[in-house]
């Protein structure tokens, strides 16, 4: 019933976030919408998606600043935000008070701050991840809607992104969300490789890691980053940790 569609996730946007959002695009696509995924900064974490985004011709157009999302969002267009329920988290909260018809797709747990007025609020705290309630959707529809291969991909990438590699918070449907993905095409090789890191990255978190102290009394390890390093770098450091005993 939109003519027009915005989606967008959360600030700093991570894989999830951006798979999602793929994910959504290439099913307004599917059904002849005109679509654009608001982005203004793109960071670490999904360079390399972005970079494949932008190289394919399948994707032209995909992306639209906050300001001319703003500047040509209506009362009738319809936004739908992914991975966030919070409206200060959003990558465009003005975009929330234009529009009438606001969906939102999110599996993080409801805090007090959360988008009132929904057209559509499909909100799961048990789901892995987004990108798997996305896939749902995808597998929900008619059989005409197609998805293409690069955004399967990114959809099993936020999967994977939020499991840890299928480790945590992974249920019988994260599996079958990723199967329907390799089945239509998602390469796993292809995966694997958004989530490399650069040389000079990997020698910051093979330094915080260095810096490690244990303390034997309760069974804690704490590491500590160098300065101004990026959040991700402390974050993968920190699951790097993980996996030693």
């Amino acid at each position: 019933q939109s003519e027009m569609i915005y989606i967008m996730g959360h600030k700093y946007p991570d894989l999830d976030a951006l798979g999602s959002a793929v994910g959504i695009y290439d099913i307004c696509k599917s059904l002849k919408k005109e679509t654009h995924i608001v982005l203004d900064q793109v960071n670490e974490s999904i360079d390399e998606f972005v970079r494949r985004l932008n190289k394919c011709e399948y994707y032209n157009d995909l992306f639209i600043s906050r300001e001319e999302a703003i500047k040509n969002c209506t009362r009738d267009t319809l936004v739908v935000v992914v991975d966030t329920h919070r409206p200060s988290y959003t990558e465009c909260e003005e975009l929330l008070s234009i529009s009438k018809k606001v969906a939102v797709i999110d599996h993080h747990r409801k805090g007090v701050e959360s988008i009132k007025n929904t057209v559509l609020a499909f909100h799961e705290i048990y789901v892995s991840s987004t990108c798997e309630m996305v896939t749902e959707v995808v597998q929900y529809l008619e059989d005409d809607v197609k998805i293409n291969k690069l955004t399967a991909e990114g959809l099993l990438a936020g999967i994977n992104l939020d499991t840890k590699f299928f480790a945590f918070k992974t249920g019988v449907r994260t599996f079958e969300a990723a199967s329907f993905l390799r089945n239509i095409g998602a390469d796993t090789i292809e995966v694997k490789k958004m989530f490399t890191d650069n040389l000079e990255d990997y020698l910051l978190i093979a330094e915080t890691i260095k810096s490690a102290k244990v303390n034997p009394s309760n069974n804690t390890a704490i590491a500590v980053c160098p300065d101004n390093v990026d959040t991700v770098i402390v974050a993968k450091s920190a699951d790097e940790m993980l996996n030693i005993s």
